[in-house]
């Protein structure tokens, strides 16, 4: 017979089952932290601690690989007996007769929720702890608030129901890419009632060394997308007022930056005899442009400088030119030039 008191590991939760998973014995540690006395947990199932967290197919593996004579180990989130949830690393190992036949199951469970919590840290972000798959066995307060629902409700498969399809997938591929490389990985998520998720997956290790799954923040960007949306509708609508122009039209910034080209000013640009003055991109600083032409030998560079220094320090609109490039003064508040081409 099995003595459970020589396998009372400082501790840890530990009970041996037979080899039908009937408990028939439980350590002192067991009694403490999962709350069910020694007498009301011998003669029941590991079910007496299921939380639904875990799939069928989970459990089918597991008994797969210890009816096989294997250790499985592996991170679960179960219930006490006053409801709560507890997370733990659990290894569980056959035990064998003289003949080599299986009798036992010794299942050792170590608390990871302490570890966990010290490992993530006290940022702002919600954080959650991922196994090897990407089922969620931890989630903090902060997940919870950031996905609007208890940290309970994100543990097993919870956090990945609340993503899209899609996304949900992509995660678990992460997961499964960043335990591999050891690197971490940032990608934006959607969930299922159209929020937006910054989400940045690390491995996590334990004081062992052994990588268990991923530490994942969670940050709520929903605003800060639809503003890139709204924003970019407003461009392609700026885009196509300036395309629909016969004219070619150029728009910068009062810093000098390029904003916007019309389709006319590319296609001037383009021509072979096109004046270095043109050669202007999204993002470009023209006064540098003008700089170069000037270098260049360029004859209208610095009459070109002199009329976009006028106009971008505020003092109006410049001098009309009949050639080169006319700099005229924006209408916002905000400042800035449009720049017309002109032959």
């Amino acid at each position: 017979m099995l003595d459970i008191t020589a396998l009372d590991l400082g501790g840890d939760v530990v009970f041996i089952t037979d080899r039908d998973g009937t408990i028939i014995d439980v350590n002192a540690a067991f009694v403490r932290v999962t709350g069910y006395s020694r007498d009301e947990a011998i003669g029941q199932t590991p079910r007496l601690l299921s939380s639904g967290h875990q799939s069928k197919d989970f459990y089918e593996q597991m008994w797969h690989t210890i009816l096989a004579g294997d250790v499985w180990e592996g991170e679960l989130v179960d219930r006490r007996r006053d409801g709560t949830l507890r997370t733990h690393r659990a290894t569980i190992t056959p035990v064998r007769d003289h003949s080599g036949r299986i009798t036992h199951f010794v299942a050792i469970e170590r608390d990871l929720s302490t570890e966990l919590a010290r490992q993530v840290g006290t940022g702002s972000s919600g954080l959650i702890h991922t196994d090897l798959t990407g089922r969620c066995i931890y989630a903090d307060t902060r997940a919870g608030s950031v996905m609007e629902v208890r940290p309970a409700d994100l543990l097993g498969t919870g956090f990945l129901d609340r993503l899209a399809d899609e996304d949900a997938q992509e995660l678990r591929e992460v997961v499964s890419l960043s335990t591999d490389t050891g690197r971490e990985h940032r990608l934006d998520l959607r969930t299922v009632d159209d929020r937006w998720l910054h989400v940045e997956v690390g491995p996590l290790r334990m004081p062992s060394g052994n990588t268990v799954g991923t530490r994942c923040t969670l940050e709520d960007i929903t605003d800060r997308v639809f503003a890139h949306r709204e924003l970019a509708r407003r461009d392609a609508f700026v885009a196509s007022v300036l395309d629909a122009l016969e004219a070619p039209v150029g728009v910068v910034s009062v810093e000098g930056i390029v904003l916007a080209l019309n389709r006319s000013w590319r296609e001037r640009a383009g021509e072979p005899d096109a004046s270095p003055l043109t050669d202007l991109h999204i993002g470009v600083d023209v006064t540098a442009v003008a700089r170069r032409a000037a270098a260049g030998g360029e004859p209208l560079a610095q009459r070109f400088l002199e009329d976009l220094k006028w106009v971008l320090s505020g003092r109006g609109r410049a001098r009309r030119r009949e050639d080169g490039i006319q700099v005229d003064q924006l209408a916002w508040d905000e400042g800035g030039a449009v720049l017309l081409l002109r032959d």
